[in-house]
């Protein structure tokens, strides 16, 4: 009887043996699956930046070329150095202060209806990004124009 009864627990030993390395097989098949899933991702992620690199590389080397060339030295030394070849003349553009419309022409104490109405037809017609300027850089220019105008 005990051979009848030790015949069935190697079975089932057996069994789970098995069981047991297939189960660890799989583990080694899917982990193994998983670390080149990783590997090809890295090596996505790095040719990337290669080409990023590669990018950069050719843009300085284009760089280089333009730096190098005699117009951008001759453009240098006019801007920074001032430089001027024999024969050439330069000629120095500045605003007009007659052109600036937060000049005064006359001033007043107090600004009549007309004058209000001129300023705030100003107002409409000055882009929105002159408005934040006159308002956050020159405060005190918003009366002079209330009044000049």
């Amino acid at each position: 009887m005990s051979y009848q009864h030790s015949e069935p627990l190697s079975k089932q030993l057996t069994i789970v043996i098995g069981l047991s390395v297939v189960g660890f097989m799989a583990f080694g098949l899917a982990l193994s699956f998983y670390r080149n899933l990783l590997f090809e991702q890295t090596l996505e992620g790095i040719s990337q930046q290669n080409k990023v690199l590669r990018q950069q590389i050719e843009q300085g080397y284009q760089d280089l070329e333009h730096f190098k060339s005699t117009q951008y030295k001759d453009k240098y030394a006019k801007e920074n150095l001032n430089l001027v070849r024999p024969g050439e003349r330069t000629l120095i553009i500045t605003q007009n202060p007659e052109d600036n419309p937060f000049v005064l022409t006359q001033p007043q104490s107090e600004p009549t209806q007309q004058q209000e109405a001129a300023y705030f037809e100003l107002l409409r017609q000055m882009p929105t990004l002159e408005h934040w300027k006159l308002y956050l850089f020159h405060r005190e220019k918003i009366a002079e124009i209330k009044m000049g105008l």
